[in-house]
């Protein structure tokens, strides 16, 4: 019988549950409201078992099978959960703070409105479970699988992603984003559009196809990032890091990338009228790049690749162009105000300024 394991080798309910709560789970599966404070429910099947409002603090769910388990407003703090299988689990409104669920399975479960803040979710799967309203402050969640969450209203304020699974995810809705770290993540096709992400570190990140269109990324940190045919349309990387990043076949018509690092950046696709004033792309590759009117006012582009590119109107001045090659690149009304020009390869480009 289940009881017997919930009690101690005296006889004596677990510290703190109820005798008579720990029978009825046993019996009929249905414990609402219940004292399970303590209780050595380790490993067991409690497969759409009721535990709604339950008071499970301290409680061992190690490796338990709560599939389809009613948890709404239950208390779980301190609970170990680790390696608890949670499919489908209704955990709306519970109280999770700084529990560990590490490795968890919770695919598809019912997590709205939830405290999940200080909580460990490293390794734990989320797809398809519903994070809505759900409070994941300081949490930690490397290498979670998240795709597919809803995560609408969900406060990620100082939240780890580091190395989850964050594809096709929305966060267009979230509550905050706040000093969250995106290192090393996936977010292949996820919607960021319109986000404030000033600051925040994606370094690592692989981020091909997302949609991050008139967000705002002043100072962040994208070393690395695969930004591979991202939209960045009208997006602010001022002061952007994006040293060793591809952005091949990016949008990013209408973006400031004013005083942003792309050394040795991969640079492709629709930059009309990009800013890249003060900016620093010294062995960066934009070769065939559409760059018609960029603005790279005072920016080094030491040993920069511009070949077949587009410049027509683009804006030199004060820029340094030492041993950059722009070969059969379209400089027409281009700009070279000022502009260093040593070493400069102009070979074949169309209309080169005079005396190169």
């Amino acid at each position: 019988m289940l009881l017997g394991l919930l009690v101690t080798t005296g006889g004596t309910p677990a510290f703190g549950a109820d005798a008579a709560a720990l029978q009825r789970l046993d019996e009929f599966g249905d414990c609402a409201g219940c004292d399970l404070r303590g209780a050595d429910l380790a490993g067991r099947r409690l497969m759409s078992a009721d535990l709604s409002g339950a008071d499970l603090r301290g409680a061992k769910l190690r490796k338990t099978i709560l599939f389809r388990a009613d948890l709404t407003g239950a208390d779980l703090r301190e609970a170990d959960m680790e390696n608890a299988s949670l499919g489908r689990v209704r955990l709306a409104d519970a109280d999770l703070r700084g529990l560990d669920l590490h490795g968890a399975k919770l695919a598809h479960a019912d997590l709205s409105g939830a405290d999940l803040s200080g909580s460990r979710l490293d390794g734990a799967m989320l797809e398809h479970a519903d994070l809505s309203g759900a409070n994941l402050t300081g949490s930690s969640l490397h290498g979670a699988l998240l795709k597919n969450a809803r995560v609408d209203g969900a406060i990620l304020e100082r939240s780890d992603f580091e190395g989850a699974d964050l594809r096709t995810l929305d966060l267009r809705r979230v509550s905050s984003l706040h000093q969250a770290r995106f290192a090393k993540a996936r977010l292949e096709r996820a919607r960021l559009d319109g986000l404030d992400l000033e600051s925040l570190g994606f370094d690592g990140a692989d981020m091909p196809f997302v949609s991050l269109a008139q967000a705002v990324l002043r100072n962040a940190s994208l070393k690395g990032a695969n930004l591979r045919k991202a939209n960045l349309r009208a997006a602010d990387l001022t002061g952007a890091n994006l040293r060793n990043a591809s952005l091949k076949g990016s949008n990013m018509v209408g973006a400031t990338l004013s005083d942003a690092n792309l050394e040795m950046a991969s640079i492709s696709g629709n930059l009309v009228s990009v800013d890249f004033s003060n900016s620093r792309l010294d062995r960066a590759n934009l070769s065939g790049a559409n760059l018609k009117q960029a603005v790279f006012r005072g920016a080094s582009l030491k040993r920069t690749n511009f070949t077949t590119c587009n410049l027509y109107g683009a804006d030199f001045s004060s820029a340094d162009l030492s041993g950059a090659v722009l070969r059969r690149a379209n400089l027409a009304k281009a700009i070279f105000a000022d502009a260093r020009l040593d070493g400069t390869d102009f070979r074949d480009a169309r209309s080169p300024p005079s005396g190169p």
